[in-house]
């Protein structure tokens, strides 16, 4: 994984926060938390680097574990048609639902190159008893 030093500002209390964080090649993602010394504010990052030119990064900033939650709501979907499915079992043969594997983004490097980032998702397991 490539190593990339950034800095950024706090958002609450504008504090100078320097990072050096190894970044994954696309299309996995790396997850990383950064916390303000200053003040203790959280921000959540998703990071990623062209897999061409592994130059450049492309990253996402939030307050909001956008990973997890993706994950999270991606998970409870999968518990809800799996309850369906049971539930149901003894009145129809066959229970089929598509689900996402992946949840994605399409990006841009600043080389040309264009490529997808990606989240795994839950999935149904086939013989849910």
């Amino acid at each position: 994984m490539p190593e990339f030093s950034f800095r950024q500002y706090c958002s609450v209390c504008g504090n100078k926060i320097h990072h050096t964080i190894d970044v994954a090649i696309a299309p996995e993602m790396t997850r990383s938390e950064v916390i303000c010394e200053k003040c203790q504010d959280h921000t959540n990052m998703l990071l990623t680097t062209c897999p061409e030119c592994k130059e450049a990064f492309q990253y996402f900033i939030s307050d909001l574990d956008f990973a997890e939650e993706v994950q999270r709501l991606s998970g409870a979907y999968v518990r809800l048609i799996s309850g369906i499915r049971n539930s149901l079992k003894e009145v129809i043969e066959e229970f089929k639902v598509p689900v996402p594997k992946k949840w994605s983004v399409g990006l841009s490097c600043t080389c040309g190159n264009e490529f997808t980032a990606e989240i795994p998702l839950p999935q149904l397991e086939e013989n849910n008893e």
